[in-house]
């Protein structure tokens, strides 16, 4: 009997330690929240957040959209409806937490409240130095813009590999649109040769920008002012032609690739 009770009381505890396993490796295996990174491939202030999540190691699903999509937006003209709404403005980065239930949690919109939220969950990137050489040549009206847009302008309408211009619809809602701000086309390829030429000037200009190898900042680790201003230069690397300084080459591709984003060095045009 004594035998008999004795076995009953390990069999007893150890139904009860299976049972606690179970319940911890469940707990262990819940399913996490999934972030999902609603997007335009061409445009910087989507592949800013890009940076964030890869550089934070924050996993997430990305979804490309098509430039000529209105994404709900209903006071866009010349778009059409993909069936997808967002924000129910036709702007991106947008970025959107899926619970367990597999339903939308939340939306973010605008890639510096995006970036502010990712570093709340992680830790702070070096604070933008607010440097006057970065602030003055990356000015809009500055000639690095100006040549940039007179590169990739033309060229992004041919980059239809690209989910942003897959469609017929997309390159004439963008080629619409800039015309409307002043852009000339004509001009802008007229003038390519000449534009190489001076976007190598401006690249090794932007070599010297660095204060380190690796880095707009002197310790060598990307901060915020590498999340603002690499994008600008991914945009030049679709530019068949333009020939870059190694030093510059080397930080846009290793920065891009720490966080798991692409360049266009591989896909020209």
């Amino acid at each position: 009997l004594n035998m008999f009770t004795r076995l009953v009381t390990i069999v007893s505890i150890l139904s009860v330690t299976l049972r606690i396993t179970l319940v911890s490796t469940m707990a262990m295996t819940k399913p996490e929240h999934k972030l999902r990174l609603h997007l335009y491939d061409h445009c910087p202030y989507c592949i800013r957040v890009e940076l964030t999540l890869g550089l934070k190691n924050k996993s997430y699903d990305r979804v490309v959209y098509g430039y000529g999509d209105k994404l709900g937006d209903e006071s866009k003209r010349g778009c059409y409806d993909g069936g997808v709404v967002l924000t129910g403005k036709k702007e991106l980065p947008v970025l959107e937490k899926i619970g367990t239930d597999g339903k939308r949690e939340w939306i973010k919109a605008e890639s510096l409240d995006i970036i502010e939220w990712v570093q709340e969950q992680t830790d702070c990137f070096q604070a933008k130095s607010g440097r006057e050489d970065l602030r003055t040549f990356f000015d809009t009206d500055g000639r690095f813009k100006v040549v940039q847009r007179l590169l990739t302008h033309p060229r992004k309408l041919k980059m239809t590999n690209l989910k942003d211009w897959s469609r017929e619809e997309d390159r004439v809602y963008a080629k619409t649109k800039y015309e409307k701000g002043g852009f000339d086309y004509a001009a802008a390829e007229a003038c390519d040769a000449e534009s190489i030429t001076e976007m190598k000037t401006l690249l090794e200009e932007a070599s010297n920008l660095l204060k380190s190898d690796d880095s707009l900042y002197e310790d060598g680790v990307l901060g915020f002012d590498d999340l603002l201003y690499l994008p600008e230069f991914r945009t030049v690397s679709m530019v068949k032609g333009v020939e870059w300084p190694e030093r510059l080459r080397k930080y846009v591709v290793s920065a891009h690739s720490n966080a798991n984003v692409g360049t266009y060095f591989q896909d020209q045009v």
